[in-house]
């Protein structure tokens, strides 16, 4: 006999209520599974031959493949923000935040004592065609949407079965700053950064508790706008309208 799921309640922002106690092993060892796996695979998937031009079609493998694991741990469209009833507001918030980070971004880099921000060695020569691919293909369907569906999707759903929602962005946004470290690792030595071994240690520190910062206030959006439209749409507007600004700010000085 197939187990009831629990109600909705929407006086918690349209999350699930706790998890009885008979399914909490079996989501907690779930949450505790997938956050190991995500913050391997974050390192062991550059090591994939040609990695770089399987960027995207491995994102959006990986993405079917969690969304098949929610499903068999029993994770709805209400865990995952994917609600077609909250749709329109998390478009709403998400066009919202894309917005002002279009303002912001553009703002500081008109400012020169600012350009020093937006360094970095990956973008030199990529060329407006390469430009357009990663503003508009790479980053949205590569990074934002398998990272928003693991993060504020997945994980932050499964940890909200068994706790309250701000404790699910808590641990949710903690797995997101470790999942950094590698990327954190590959920006450091591009730009030649952090030369000695407390540099380093100190930059890696700081990445992790940055992007587990961002990673919060992305699972606060998520929970405000009761969809995962919203984080999506924002953290894609913030990376491209970056390197965006980047590349303007590199071929002006």
């Amino acid at each position: 006999m197939q187990k009831p799921r629990p109600r909705v309640d929407e006086d918690t922002e349209g999350l699930p209520v706790t998890e009885p106690a008979a399914r909490t092993s079996t989501i907690v060892g779930f949450a505790l599974g997938l956050g190991a796996a995500l913050v391997t695979y974050s390192s062991a998937v550059q090591l994939i031959p040609g990695f770089n031009a399987l960027y995207v079609p491995l994102s959006l493998a990986t993405t079917f493949v969690l969304a098949i694991l929610a499903s068999h741990v029993g994770l709805g469209p209400a865990d995952l923000g994917l609600q077609r009833a909250t749709m329109r507001i998390g478009l709403s918030w998400g066009l919202t935040v894309a917005a002002l980070a279009a303002v912001v971004l553009t703002g500081a880099a008109t400012v020169p004592a600012l350009h020093p921000l937006f360094d970095d060695a990956r973008i030199e020569g990529i060329g407006p065609g390469l430009l357009a691919y990663r503003a508009l293909v790479r980053i949205p369907f590569g990074t934002a949407l398998f990272e928003e569906f693991a993060f504020r999707g997945v994980l932050f759903g499964a940890l909200a079965r068994i706790t309250s929602p701000l404790r699910a962005a808590a641990g949710s946004s903690l797995v997101f700053g470790l999942w950094h470290v590698r990327p954190a690792i590959d920006l450091l030595d591009a730009n030649r950064l952090a030369g000695s071994a407390a540099a380093r240690l100190s930059a890696l520190t700081a990445a992790v508790l940055l992007t587990a910062i961002a990673g919060y206030l992305l699972c606060l959006l998520r929970i405000r706008s009761r969809s995962l439209l919203a984080p999506f749409i924002a953290h894609s507007a913030v990376n491209s309208f970056a390197m965006v600004a980047a590349a303007v700010v590199a071929g002006a000085t």
